[in-house]
């Protein structure tokens, strides 16, 4: 089971890998307080080449912020 963790931690981006480590936080969480899609969270996490609009990062921005987290996810991508 570790072994397929890891694989699939290995996919993951540098926003999915540090959301990942964080125990209080999910992707359905960030979604609601973000007000962005499920799918496109999602993305962001899963694809390191993905590159989203300007819009789209103010949003998470400001849901992470909602949610206590002080960090600008432009150091994530």
């Amino acid at each position: 089971m570790k072994t397929l963790q890891k694989d699939l931690n290995n996919n993951r981006s540098n926003f999915g890998a540090w959301l990942d480590k964080q125990e209080d936080i999910n992707i359905y969480s960030l979604e609601k307080a973000s007000n962005i899609g499920y799918a496109t969270i999602k993305k962001l996490c899963n694809n390191q080449n993905y590159s989203p609009r300007f819009s789209t990062i103010a949003k998470i921005n400001h849901g992470l912020k909602m949610l206590g987290k002080n960090i600008e996810v432009n150091d994530y991508l």
